[in-house]
């Protein structure tokens, strides 16, 4: 569980992008990272279940995860209102100057986003970010995200766990279909990597994508949260569930009923 911000299109020439997105301005991605209380969050929202991330998509057992993120997280991205609001005026942005919409849609398995989509508004007012929600159905969502017509706003959203050149071709190549967060540095190593054998070399580029994710505040990571899978055995009376495909509960077919 994430949030992201849209129009992160960094790639020179691209027709996209807009320069006077806010949070084009690193200063102002940090800012917003630290306006969030990530363990209230998980302890209220999420009853305790859920443990930090901190690059959206990496976990320690795929390629390019650094121990060293968990030790710097919280002098970068731990919650500080104080900090955000100095990176918010060292960013030329006084209380109140600054507004942010957020979209809220619901998605199968994740019912909870509009209340996610309302900790960080709540969040962001608290630092003098003016935010608001604006509900928007999943599908239309989609086309925008995909025709790069998110500029005007952020989201909170899952990245399912997969291997890492899968997630930056979905997520972070430009020619994939969310474009999370694209420059030349994602760009020219996402293409290295998919073309290595090498474990070592391949641990070696995946990491230095996941360190300039982690530096540039690219997105801003929340929650690991499992999926929870409950069945009535009387209906129920076998399934094998190898685990969640894209972040959804999957593989149906492999129930077997119980009558």
């Amino acid at each position: 569980m994430s949030f992201y911000f849209g129009g992160q299109y960094h790639l020179p020439g691209d027709p996209k992008f807009k320069a006077d997105v806010p949070w084009n301005d690193r200063r102002v991605r940090q800012a917003m990272n630290t306006a969030v209380n990530r363990t209230e969050l998980r302890d209220n929202l999420f009853k305790d279940k859920g443990t930090l991330i901190y690059v959206s998509g990496f976990a320690p057992h795929l390629e390019g995860w650094n121990p060293e993120w968990a030790q710097r997280f919280d002098s970068l991205y731990g919650y500080n209102p104080t900090k955000a609001k100095e990176l918010l005026k060292a960013a030329g942005y006084a209380p109140g100057t600054l507004n942010v919409k957020i979209m809220a849609f619901t998605s199968p398995g994740e019912a909870e986003l509009p209340q996610v989509a309302e900790a960080g508004a709540s969040y962001f007012n608290d630092v003098g970010i003016q935010a608001t929600l604006e509900a928007i159905d999943e599908a239309a969502f989609g086309r925008m995200n995909r025709a790069k017509d998110m500029s005007c706003c952020m989201w909170p959203n899952i990245t399912g766990l997969r291997p890492t050149e899968e997630l930056m071709r979905t997520a972070y190549y430009s020619k994939g279909n969310t474009h999370l967060f694209e420059d030349e540095f994602v760009e020219k190593n996402y293409l290295e990597l998919s073309t290595l054998v090498d474990p070592q070399e391949r641990q070696r580029v995946a990491r230095e994508i996941g360190d300039h994710l982690f530096e540039e505040f690219a997105t801003i990571p929340l929650l690991s949260i499992h999926n929870e899978v409950v069945v009535n055995p009387k209906v129920v009376a076998e399934w094998t569930y190898p685990g969640p495909g894209a972040g959804r509960t999957t593989h149906f077919y492999l129930l077997k009923a119980a009558q």
